[in-house]
């Protein structure tokens, strides 16, 4: 079986993944890929989208003849997504399936799409296999668990959820090839090391999942000896410069860090950014990161407010716990950046104020802030449509991905100009010295305007100087060889 896999803007693991499951099984895969550059969720410039030919990707898709075109995505990559997808379905006549985040939690949706004719719930690798190897031999595949198949009548088979995937070893390493041919697998090159999330957050995709998984292990991980094997075999074909962990959570278990970071040492020993939980760090933790040779970690912090934190959004950190963490990650030379969410039901202006001056402490090198984004059937969403701070206009906009956390706010909030105007400010406002924060304050007084947009503009850099200047850096590589790809046909 030939499958085709379809993605776009940035490297996925999840996909590579899949590829090397299959490939492990004999079957054929490769990837159609988009740099959608002006589809960003950033500062979205569409325009730029035409430095690619849409009609070239999708003779690509031709030329490989696959028997079956698998995508997968984002609730904010949806509507990318349908506009892909009715195109490749109206050129090629094979079936289309679709997984990922917003299929699992909206199958209801996506699978009355004109161009979707199955949806995968829940983790991909069992069932996709269990239907290529079906439609192979030319079984009857509308009773796989984790799929919901669309036959030819249109009636739906809604097929029960399989169980989680517990022993993360048994899967083959992520075929990174399919995603290099386009120059995506650059410099500093992204793994993952488990499933999962330590924390139930209540605006996250996870308070969701932990739910469709009550009574089964959620939080997974490979062993520290399969990870380096790993890491050894991508080091040498591809040579980057750094590692980034993409887990959730990758700094909680000490003991597993311990094995980790002694094999890491010995046989890996570049530079790495990881996230935190600041809940179960401590010292031990931090020391493990820095003789590992950890450059860099995330943490979400999201809001300063104790309040906003537990009531609202399900996390139990406290102030001084990130104070102390922040300390001894300056005293072991890592850098440290931060999450944050703004617009929050319910959060006032002054608790959005404590974030910033709280973060103004902290020895940061850079801030993330982000809107609150309800993303459907998160606990956080069911609250805010509840009590009315979401109506069905804007829950519509929400469920087809209008906007992203980065650029929109879709919530009836009694603060929606104070929570553009935070979000707007935060990078440049830690970054400042006393004369500029009395200007910022300033300008936090004054009507939401041109101003604030031009702020918004030029903090993007400052969200997460490496990452932008990355981008920057790649986007006329995965342009040029995108197009080196497409212009053979």
């Amino acid at each position: 079986m030939k499958i085709l896999f379809y993605y776009n803007s940035v490297y996925y693991p999840g996909i590579a993944l899949l590829s090397s499951f299959l490939r492990e099984r004999g079957h054929v895969t490769d990837l159609l890929f988009d740099p959608a550059i002006g589809n960003n969720h950033y500062l979205d410039v569409p325009l730029m989208n035409r430095l690619i030919s849409k009609k070239a990707l999708i003779q690509k898709a031709k030329n490989f003849k696959p028997d079956l075109i698998a995508f997968s995505f984002v609730t904010n990559q949806f509507i990318d997504m349908q506009l892909t997808g009715r195109w490749l379905k109206k050129e090629i006549s094979v079936p289309l399936i679709t997984g990922g985040t917003h299929s699992t939690i909206m199958p209801e949706q996506v699978i009355n799409e004109d161009w979707v004719d199955m949806v995968c719930i829940g983790e991909g690798e069992y069932a996709l296999l269990e239907l290529v190897e079906k439609m192979s031999s030319g079984k009857d595949y509308k009773g796989i668990s984790n799929l919901w198949v669309k036959d030819s009548s249109g009636y739906i088979h809604k097929n029960s959820l399989g169980k989680l995937i517990q022993n993360l070893d048994d899967l083959p390493f992520a075929d990174m090839d399919i995603f290099e041919q386009y120059g995506l697998i650059y410099e500093r090159i992204d793994i993952i090391t488990g499933r999962g999330c330590t924390n139930a957050c209540s605006f996250c995709i996870n308070s969701f999942k932990k739910k469709l998984y009550r009574g089964e292990t959620y939080l997974r991980r490979r062993s520290p000896r399969n990870v380096i094997q790993e890491l050894i075999q991508v080091k040498k074909k591809y040579k980057p410069k750094s590692f980034r962990f993409l887990d959730d959570t990758f700094a909680y278990d000490i003991d597993w860090l311990h094995e980790f970071g002694q094999d890491y040492n010995k046989h890996i020993a570049l530079p790495y950014r990881c996230t935190l939980n600041p809940v179960v760090t401590d010292a031990g933790i931090i020391s493990i990161l820095k003789q590992s040779k950890c450059e860099s970690v995330t943490m979400g912090l999201q809001s300063a407010s104790s309040r906003v934190r537990s009531e609202i959004m399900n996390r139990f950190h406290t102030n001084s716990k990130i104070v102390e963490i922040s300390d001894l990650l300056k005293k072991n030379k890592i850098n440290m950046s931060v999450d944050l969410i703004f617009g929050t039901p319910t959060e006032t202006p002054d608790e959005m104020m404590e974030t910033i001056d709280f973060c103004s402490t902290l020895n940061l090198k850079s801030v993330t802030p982000s809107f609150f984004y309800p993303f459907p059937k998160t606990t956080l969403t069911e609250k805010c449509l509840n009590e009315g701070f979401l109506n069905c206009e804007l829950y519509n906009k929400a469920i087809n991905g209008e906007g992203s956390y980065h650029t929109t706010l879709l919530l009836n909030h009694p603060y929606k100009e104070d929570v553009y105007k935070y979000q707007a400010i935060t990078p440049l406002y830690i970054k400042s010295g006393r004369l500029f924060k009395m200007f910022f304050k300033w300008m936090l007084n004054r009507r939401y305007g041109i101003i604030h947009r031009f702020f918004h503009l030029i903090s993007v850099p400052l969200n997460e100087f490496y990452e932008f200047r990355r981008r920057i850096v790649m986007i006329p590589r995965v342009i040029r060889k995108t197009r080196k790809i497409v212009k053979k046909l």
